[in-house]
């Protein structure tokens, strides 16, 4: 039998170090999954509003599998991303405790075309946003979520249904 671990949202108590009150502290080993109601309550800097929480559940109900074409999709995603633009939707908290999450932007000319989408096996890419650590964030027609820093290649965070809800390799494995 595993080692059971309480649920996340049970760890909000307070960092003895009040320089470091931001960090999320004595949380449960990645992986790990989050409730919006983490999010809600989160700490001197992980604590998002209702209205972010609102557009973190309109993003996870995109259901863009359900879309036919790669303009669907597109529209689907460039709507919720106008509604909801400048809004900070939460990720994840990475290895050293800080709450991580991006601002969604209406229009943003980074997306990915011709050959780089047949390198990620996509046939559409959008820029969605920024991350906290100016990494761009992109959505996959297939439903994958992609960060990239720096002019990196793209790395999978997860798929966008999980958005906010897991801990992904990525932060907890990474210096991202």
């Amino acid at each position: 039998m595993g080692q059971t671990h309480p649920k996340p949202e049970t760890y909000f108590k307070p960092n003895s170090d009040k320089s470091k009150s931001y960090l999320f502290t004595n949380l449960p080993p990645a992986p790990r999954m989050y409730t919006d109601n983490f999010w809600r309550k989160g700490n001197d800097a992980g604590r998002f509003s209702d209205h972010a929480i609102e557009a973190l559940n309109q993003f996870r109900q995109l259901k863009l599998e359900l879309l036919e074409s790669d303009n669907e999709k597109e529209l689907k995603i460039r709507e919720l991303c106008m509604k909801y633009r400048y809004t900070r939707i939460p990720l994840d908290v990475d290895k050293d405790g800080y709450a991580r999450g991006f601002f969604l932007l209406e229009s943003i000319s980074y997306d990915i075309y011709g050959e780089e989408l047949k390198e990620y096996g996509e046939t559409l890419i959008i820029c969605i946003g920024i991350e906290d650590s100016d990494a761009l964030m992109y959505l996959g027609g297939s439903g994958k979520l992609y960060i990239s820093l720096d002019n990196d290649p793209l790395k999978v965070l997860y798929n966008y249904k999980d958005i906010g809800a897991r801990s992904s390799d990525v932060f907890q494995n990474t210096n991202y």
